[in-house]
């Protein structure tokens, strides 16, 4: 059941066209702004690339997953999809896999701007960061989202709930990706991507086990 709203989340935004090229263009301008904003040079390009990807990826991310929801609450459909056989952590679990899909298709974008604009290599210990920092992140955001969909003020409440647990996800995925791109110190970035996957275990469990309540309130 969770591919399956996964699926239809899919292919609502196959047909609109809506948030991935929005955001698209997002990741691009927003390389573009910090490439002339600093003084990019070989020496530096390494140290500034980190912290440019992971503050595009917050703001891109609550975007994208403050809209995880937003069918749901304009056509108030979520208490029909709490009706059908599918398990509330299910139709959780397909929300945020749709979300995290369609947050990757704009990282597909992201980090081949990046390489181009910061001159630093994308590794596969880069892009592996970089997925494992999303599902995190997707399951997060979307938990939070869900709980503020039916709040006025969603907009302002979202960053504040979701930002102080995103920190972790930033502080380790930025490390692995700085001594990936060479300027970070240590014995590699395996540490830190293993760490990063204990966070998505943790957080995908814990995420499951209160979306039950989240989604039925």
């Amino acid at each position: 059941m969770a591919l399956a709203v996964a699926r239809k989340d899919l292919a609502s935004e196959w047909r609109t066209r809506e948030l991935v090229p929005a955001l698209a263009q997002f990741v691009v301008l927003a390389l573009v702004i910090a490439n002339f904003g600093f003084q990019v040079d070989s020496r530096t390009s390494a140290a500034i690339a980190p912290g440019v990807l992971w503050m595009t990826l917050v703001f891109a991310g609550l975007v994208a997953f403050g809209r995880a929801f937003a069918a749901e609450r304009e056509q108030a459909s979520l208490e029909a999809m709490l009706l059908t056989p599918a398990s509330p952590a299910a139709i959780f679990a397909g929300k945020a896999l749709a979300a995290a899909l369609m947050l990757a298709l704009c990282e597909a974008v992201l980090l081949p701007a990046l390489a181009l604009f910061f001159g630093v290599s994308l590794t596969f210990e880069v892009v592996t960061a970089v997925l494992l920092a999303t599902v995190g992140m997707a399951v997060l955001g979307c938990l939070f989202a869900a709980m503020v969909a039916r709040i006025r003020a969603r907009e302002l409440l979202l960053p504040l709930l979701t930002l102080p647990l995103w920190i972790p996800f930033i502080v380790v995925g930025g490390q692995a990706v700085q001594v990936a791109m060479g300027a970070g110190s240590g014995s590699g970035a395996g540490a830190a991507t293993g760490l990063l996957l204990d966070l998505d275990i943790l957080f995908v469990v814990l995420t499951s086990l209160t979306a039950r309540f989240v989604l039925e309130d």
